[in-house]
C-alpha cells in the first residue's frame, strides 16, 4: 500500500509539472489548477495549489488521503504543506522541469487497529486500486482517468523525459497517532511527534515503480523532548519477500506507555521506569535476524500477586535482577530473534548470557558448600546436591551453546 501511496503522490507531482508546462504557453483550455485536480485519485483532496512563477516555487496546502470506511477518522493522512522549487532542465520548457528541495510539513499519520486486529493501513490496499474510490462516479471527472489524462499530459513521453524528481524527501513537524483497540477493552493511543526526518525513494524512469526505499529521522514519544526515538530503515521492494533494514535508537522512553502490551506477560508491575537501547530488526527474504539491547532505570516495580514464589533457578524475579544491574542502578539484558518471519526464535544474547552465567556460578558454589556443612554421614542429601549441581551446569551449557 505504502508503494502505491507514493506513486500516486509521483504521479501528482508529473501532473504538476505537466500542468506548468501547459499553463505557461496555453495550449490547453484549462487551467493549471484544474488540470491537477483532475488527475487527482477519488480518495485524496487538496485545499488549495499556489504556483509562484517569480521564485519558481510550488506548494499545495491542505494535501489530505481519506480514510478507508470503517476507521474512526476522516483522514488517514493530512500535509499542511507540501512546497518544492523547480527549473527546466534545458533552455525551452520542451526539455522538461527538475524539482529541488521538497518538503512535507506539519503532516499528521492516523494508524488504526480494530478489535479484529486489522489496520486501516492493510484497508487502504483495497481503496488505491484502479476504479476503487470513495467519490460516487457521477462525481467523478468525465473522460479524464488518472492514466490517460497524465500520458495526454506529458504528450507520451515517459514522466521521467519531463520531470526529473529527486530521491530525497524533507519532512518536517510529523505527527503519528496510534490508536490500538485490539489490544484491550478500551482504546491505547500512542503518539510520536515532533517528526523530523528524510525519506529516500528511487523510482524507475516511468515513475510507477518503486526499486527502493529508505528513511532517517527522528522524534518524540507523547511529544515529550526527554523521549527520543531514532530510526534508520530500508526495503528493497524488488525481493520475493520482505527484505527490510530497521535500526531504532531509544533514549528515555516510559515505560509505563507500553503497559498495555507487557502487562499480560510479566510477573511483576512497574511504578515508573524507563528504558533506552539499540533495536535492530533485519529481514531477509522473510528470514529475521534480530539483536537487542536494552538499558532499564529509574523504576520501581513490584511483584505481581501470585508470583511472589516464582523463581528461576530457584531465584525470585528480585533476586534475578540484580545479576543483570550495573553498577550505575540500570537493569541490562540483551536479547537476539533468528528464524523464519512466521516462527521466530528468541535467545539470549552475551550481556544476558554473562549475566546468568554470574548466577549460574554462584548457585553451583552455594551447592558445593551445602556438600561440604553435611558431612560424611549425609549421603542422600549430597547425591540430591550432586544432582542439582549437574542440572546447573548442564543448563547453562545449554546457554552458552545457542547462538
Amino acid at each position: 500500500m505504502l508503494r502505491r501511496l507514493l506513486i500516486v503522490i509521483v504521479l501528482l507531482c508529473v501532473a504538476i509539472g505537466a500542468a506548468v508546462y501547459f499553463y505557461r504557453y496555453r495550449v490547453i483550455q484549462y487551467s493549471a489548477e484544474n488540470i491537477i485536480r483532475n488527475a487527482l485519485p477519488d480518495f485524496v483532496r487538496i485545499d488549495t495549489i499556489t504556483f509562484d512563477a517569480r521564485n519558481s516555487r510550488i506548494s499545495l496546502d491542505g494535501f489530505k488521503v481519506l480514510n478507508p470506511p470503517g476507521s474512526s477518522e476522516k483522514y488517514l493522512l493530512e500535509i499542511g504543506k507540501v512546497s518544492c522549487s523547480y527549473r527546466m532542465m534545458g533552455k525551452s520548457p520542451l526539455d522538461g522541469f527538475e524539482i529541488f528541495d521538497p518538503l512535507f510539513k506539519d503532516f499528521v499519520l492516523r494508524i488504526e487497529r480494530s478489535r479484529d486486529g486489522k489496520t486501516n493501513i492493510e484497508g487502504m490496499g483495497e481503496v488505491v486500486q484502479p476504479g476503487s474510490g470513495s467519490r460516487p462516479a457521477a462525481a467523478r471527472p468525465s473522460g479524464n482517468p488518472q492514466g490517460v489524462l497524465v500520458s495526454k499530459l506529458t504528450g507520451g513521453k515517459k514522466p521521467s523525459e519531463i520531470l526529473k524528481l529527486p530521491e530525497t524527501f524533507t519532512i518536517s513537524g510529523g505527527r503519528i497517532i496510534f490508536t490500538d483497540r485490539f489490544i484491550g477493552p478500551r482504546p491505547n493511543i500512542i503518539t510520536f511527534e515532533n517528526i523530523e526526518g528524510r525519506v529516500t525513494v528511487r523510482f524507475d524512469d516511468t515513475y510507477t515503480k518503486v526499486l527502493a526505499l529508505s528513511s532517517a529521522g527522528e522524534g518524540n514519544l507523547s511529544g515529550n523532548r526527554g523521549e527520543v526515538i531514532k530510526w534508520d530503515v530500508s526495503l528493497d521492494p524488488a525481493t520475493p519477500k520482505l527484505t527490510m533494514s530497521n535500526r531504532f535508537e531509544v533514549s528515555g522512553l516510559d515505560i509505563l506507555t507500553f503497559e498495555p502490551y507487557y502487562d499480560k506477560y510479566a510477573p511483576f508491575v512497574f511504578n515508573k521506569g524507563k528504558f533506552s537501547g539499540t533495536l535492530i530488526f533485519d529481514f531477509d527474504n522473510g528470514s529475521i535476524g534480530s539483536t537487542n539491547e536494552v538499558h532499564i532505570s529509574d523504576f520501581v516495580f513490584y511483584i505481581k500477586r501470585g508470583y511472589e514464589n516464582a523463581g528461576f533457578w530457584q531465584t525470585s524475579v528480585q533476586d534475578l535482577a540484580k545479576y543483570f544491574a550495573t553498577p550505575s542502578g540500570e537493569v541490562v539484558f540483551d536479547f537476539k530473534i533468528k528464524g523464519e518471519i512466521g516462527d521466530p526464535k528468541f535467545y539470549l544474547g552475551p550481556i544476558s548470557k554473562q549475566a546468568l552465567a554470574s548466577m549460574a556460578v554462584d548457585k553451583i558454589t552455594d551447592v558445593i558448600g551445602q556438600m561440604g556443612s553435611r558431612g560424611e554421614g549425609a549421603a542422600t542429601g549430597q547425591k540430591t546436591d550432586i544432582e542439582k549441581a549437574k542440572e546447573y551446569i548442564d543448563i547453562f551449557k545449554g546457554l552458552i551453546n545457542k547462538k
